[in-house]
Parts: structure tokens; sequence; C-alpha cells
């Protein structure tokens, strides 16, 4: 049996948080949500999940400040950035800041949960991981 994707869901909208959590989780991952930046970073550094998805509009931190400090802290996590904020400034400002993926809203689903299988595949393995020589 393979075993399930543990996933922490930052999201500080009620609904969309349900919403998410509720999918993610008949689609075989083992989901813990989260409604604020300190929390978040809190629940991050005790129980490390296998992937992030991270809003980044959230109360007590935002999300680019929980990313930041959990980087600074060690977490190396997997990240993918599910945000409103679809400019191409906040793409490259999220990546800068520590995020393997970005993916703005509206989104699909499917796309979503492909993209955290990939990251979740290349974290595993550490041949993904390698550059390769110029």
């Amino acid at each position: 049996m393979v075993p399930r994707m543990k996933l922490l869901l930052v999201e500080d909208d009620p609904t969309m948080q349900a919403t998410l959590h509720r999918a993610l989780t008949r689609r075989g991952m083992e989901v813990t949500p989260v409604g604020d930046g300190r929390a978040a970073l809190a629940q991050w550094a005790a129980q490390p999940p296998d992937a992030v998805v991270l809003d980044l509009t959230l109360p007590g931190l935002d999300g680019l400040q929980v990313l930041q400090q959990a980087r600074t802290r060690g977490l190396r996590t997997p990240v993918i950035i599910l945000t409103a904020r679809g400019t191409v400034g906040d793409r490259i400002m999220g990546l800068n800041s520590g995020a393997d993926d970005y993916l703005p809203k509206p989104f699909d689903l499917d796309e979503l949960e492909a993209r955290l299988r990939a990251l979740v595949r290349r974290s595993a393995d550490p041949v993904a991981n390698t550059a390769l020589p110029p």
C-alpha cells in the first residue's frame, strides 16, 4: 500500500479551506488544515508534512512571512502557493521567497493534485534535485 501524502493546508477562508480539505482527502491525502500564519508555522515545525499548500493573505503572519521563516528555520518541505494574487510580479516574489510552485486562483483541482504529487516525487528523489552541469 502506498502511504498517503501528508499535506498542510494553510488557507484562512473557511469555505475554501473546507472545500479543499474535503476534495484533497477524497483524493487520498491526509490533510491538516490551518487558518492563520502563526499556527501554520507552529504546525509545520511540529509535524513536518510531505507538502504545504500556502495562501498568501493570512492573519497573524502573511504567507510570504510564513514561508521565509520556515526556510530560515531549515524547513525544506515542498511548498505550492495557492492564492488570488496572480500577477507575474507576485509569482516571482513567491518563488524567490522559497516556494517551489505557484498556482493562482481560480485553479483546477486536478492540476493542483498533479503539481503536489510532482513536488513530493521530486523532493523524494535526490537525482531529480541535482543541477545539470552547464
